[in-house]
């Protein structure tokens, strides 16, 4: 091949990317969706990527629609993967459980043995107990991207995705071993997220994951995360510069998950009821109690020409919610459907005359927003959203016109429920935004700024 040639042919080839990810279908679960979506649509922008992921993951949730998804032109490496900890909770709970880390610290019936084992995860098992695939995953990571340099196909790039974050750990290796550029992406928070205080974690064991986490973000040759607050909270590490290198690049929807190119709420109106739907987990910190009381009202007062509410949940739900609920709610105004597959939740999303966004009532909801709140922009029904205030999540839904308001607050929660029936058609504005194919532009530009910074 002449000169010339060459440099077309390299000009026109797509980079490639070796992305190490925990989640990956059958996970279910918002933490399966971010990269899935990533990896359809990076092709697109020139971007060529590989999958390495776990082989026997005990992932909370299962969907094995999500499989389907997977494109077809995508090389994914299973590497062996070892849960002890897993296996324990088992032995406590008797299944898995459907909740994220820690929320058996939850549990009604505290006991010694119980304590033992969230210190001993919390404590020993550092960053977290999926740091037990480091040394394979590592291995498997460096043959796959040797081999691909021997073939005359260099990846150009990696990218680490967590949490777990001990996946960060593994682009930490690699990175100083054989200084390949490296994107890693929070999906999360680290060292400030909630659940690590159920854990009961040490001043050591803090000072540990604060350690690990600076040492990722400066070896990191870019960092991506999904909201203005974990930004924040990433860049607050001390010491570390990251000027030129952070990536906002939020969650999204995609246009192939929506029955319909049209978004265009239509309303139920076959219903005696108006069918409000909450999709995703409710862990006690999402409690609702001022919205529950606000239902209660609306249901004793509604006038002839007003529709009963009811109330859908769609996910895990906790113990502790549900026992809220039944406090204001007589049986037969909501639902408890369980979890459901991602597509089937996007199928009840349209049927729905309203949709629910309960964020934690903690610090980290005020720094996070949930993946669904894109989805329930992009299907053109009413929002009503429950969120500390201020937060992330307030701040965004008030750019699209929203009403929301705290989790105790019952007259504000009145009047976000009278707001629905007045739904802003000026959303429509801000959808095409949030879609997964325009965020992964964003993606690919991060990625080319920061590999053409390398060549640099």
């Amino acid at each position: 091949m002449e000169v010339g040639q060459a440099e077309s042919f390299n000009q026109n080839r797509k980079k490639k990317v070796l992305v190490v990810a925990y989640y990956w279908p059958p996970a279910g679960g918002p933490g399966v969706q971010r990269w899935l979506k990533f990896a359809k649509y990076l092709p697109e922008n020139g971007w060529q990527p590989t999958l390495l992921v776990p082989d026997g993951a005990s992932y909370p949730v299962l969907d094995e629609t999500l499989v389907e998804e997977v494109p077809d032109h995508l090389d994914v490496f299973k590497v062996p993967i070892f849960e002890p900890y897993e296996a324990v909770i088992k032995l406590f709970q008797g299944k898995k459980s459907a909740e994220r880390l820690g929320s058996v610290a939850q549990s009604n019936k505290p006991s010694l043995a119980r304590f033992l084992m969230m210190w001993s995860r919390g404590n020993l098992l550092l960053p977290d107990p999926r740091v037990l695939w480091r040394r394979k995953a590592r291995k498997k990571a460096l043959e796959i991207i040797q081999s691909a340099q021997a073939s005359g196909s260099p990846f150009d790039a990696i990218v680490t995705t967590g949490p777990p974050h001990s996946v960060h750990l593994i682009g930490l290796d690699i990175k100083r071993k054989l200084g390949l550029p490296w994107l890693s992406d929070f999906r999360d928070l680290w060292r400030e997220i909630d659940y690590l205080e159920d854990f009961h974690p040490t001043s050591r064991t803090r000072r540990a994951h604060a350690a690990m986490e600076r040492d990722v973000i400066e070896a990191s040759d870019a960092v991506s995360y999904p909201t203005p607050g974990v930004g924040l909270s990433l860049q607050a590490v001390d010491r570390v510069p990251t000027e030129g290198k952070m990536h906002l690049i939020h969650n999204g929807w995609d246009p192939s998950d929506l029955p319909q190119t049209d978004i265009d709420p239509k309303q139920q109106t076959a219903s005696n009821h108006y069918h409000i739907g909450h999709f995703g987990s409710l862990f006690p910190v999402r409690n609702a109690p001022g919205l529950w009381e606000a239902i209660r009202n609306w249901n004793d007062n509604i006038s002839e020409e007003q529709k009963p509410i009811h109330l859908n949940l769609v996910g895990s739900v906790n113990a502790s919610v549900v026992a809220s609920i039944q406090l204001h709610l007589k049986p037969e105004e909501w639902t408890d459907h369980g979890y459901v597959s991602h597509g089937k939740a996007i199928e009840m999303m349209m049927e729905m005359n309203a949709l629910l966004l309960l964020q934690s009532n903690n610090e980290t909801g005020e720094r996070c927003i949930p993946g669904k709140a894109f989805e329930y922009l992009a299907t053109g029904r009413p929002m009503a959203v429950v969120t500390p205030v201020p937060s992330d999540l307030d701040e965004i839904a008030r750019e699209w016109k929203l009403q929301p308001t705290g989790h105790d607050d019952v007259n504000g929660a009145t009047q976000m429920l009278k707001g629905l029936f007045t739904h802003d058609s000026e959303r429509r504005a801000h959808i095409d935004r949030f879609s997964r194919k325009t965020l992964t532009t964003l993606l690919a530009n991060a990625l080319d700024t920061m590999t053409k910074r390398d060549d640099h």
